[in-house]
């Protein structure tokens, strides 16, 4: 474990210096087949750098922004898409646009980024939350397991924009990017549309919408006419996104994909086909149009998610322990920080 930080260094030195081949070569290759060509290498090496890493905070920052979210923005970049394009005048924007899971609101940078006083107390409260659901593992042993288990996807939903949060800070700090926000309260959704569209994750929707969604709405224009075109490309999407859940899977267990989190996007995939059909037929129930008080909606739209979540997609978390490895490594940091602290 003491080598760990080692490695974790030379994974990042790599992948900056890859990003750096991207940005001074690559990037003078005109757009289209030969630049990707070019690119496939970086794109290669992305996809295995985390095979590097044992520690699990470690590996799921690198799957995630290199192998997921760098690749897809190079895949962009290849074709003048995307974030990276056209390129940044500097060397660093670059790489921290392409490795980071950011979104500038506009370019060039603010001498003064803004700072909102009320987004960082919320921020913080999110970590408070956090830190009492991780602590709470502690007492497992004195409450109910499926209790216990069942806050594990709020416990990821906030840990996972808290990390998201952190890693925003230092392209703000020292480049003045104005960023967009990369989580919309994604719990208040009031519709699986709203929360996969509009409130999660939206460093994820937007390189899925850009590199599938949007190229597939032609195709399907063709194939089944223009009012049902987004029926295939979001099931396609979810499926993609699927894939690259697997991806991360395996880089945390080196196991096998057995494909529930495949299962689980494909599903939620399906369902919001069906939202989408039952929108535009305008589905009567009851002799009313179908709708749902706001509250009762994002009650069942919650419902839905923790418990398919829980049941297919966190499986092989708590199957193959890296809740418990997850759990060890955040304790010791929150010991550390209270030692820091001097708080008992």
């Amino acid at each position: 474990m003491e080598e760990e930080p080692k490695s974790f260094v030379k994974v990042w030195v790599l992948a900056i210096t890859s990003l750096c081949y991207s940005y001074y070569i690559a990037a003078k290759i005109p757009k289209g087949f030969l630049r990707l060509l070019s690119l496939l290498p970086v794109i290669s090496l992305f996809l295995f750098l985390p095979m590097n890493l044992s520690s699990y905070s470690y590996i799921f920052a690198t799957s995630i922004f290199l192998s997921w979210y760098a690749n897809f923005k190079l895949l962009l970049f290849s074709f003048d898409h995307g974030p990276l394009s056209p390129p940044p005048p500097q060397l660093l924007h670059f790489i921290s646009i392409a490795s980071l899971p950011i979104k500038i609101k506009g370019y060039p940078p603010q001498d003064k980024p803004q700072t909102s006083f009320l987004g960082t107390i919320i921020l913080a409260i999110k970590v408070a939350i956090t830190i009492m659901l991780f602590e709470a593992y502690n007492y497992g042993k004195h409450l109910n397991t499926n209790i216990v288990l069942a806050l594990f996807p709020i416990q990821f939903f906030f840990e996972t924009e808290c990390l998201y949060a952190v890693f925003q800070i230092p392209p703000k700090f020292f480049f003045g990017f104005e960023l967009e926000p990369q989580f919309n309260e994604p719990l208040l959704a009031n519709s699986l549309q709203d929360f996969w569209g509009r409130r999660w994750n939206l460093m994820s929707s937007d390189v899925l919408r850009q590199l599938i969604y949007n190229p597939l709405r032609p195709i399907s224009k063709r194939i089944i006419g223009d009012r049902w075109k987004s029926l295939p490309a979001i099931l396609v999407t979810f499926f993609v996104s699927g894939l690259m859940h697997e991806l991360i899977y395996y880089h945390l267990t080196h196991l096998p994909p057995t494909w529930e989190a495949t299962c689980f996007l494909v599903m939620h995939g399906i369902c919001v086909d069906v939202e989408i059909v039952m929108k535009k037929k305008k589905v009567i129930l009851i002799g009313r149009k179908w709708q749902f008080l706001n509250v009762i909606s994002r009650l069942l739209v919650l419902g839905f998610l923790l418990v398919t979540a829980r049941c297919i997609l966190f499986a092989p978390w708590l199957r193959n322990g890296i809740y418990e490895k997850a759990y060890i490594e955040y304790s010791m940091a929150i010991n550390f920080a209270k030692g820091v602290l001097h708080i008992h």
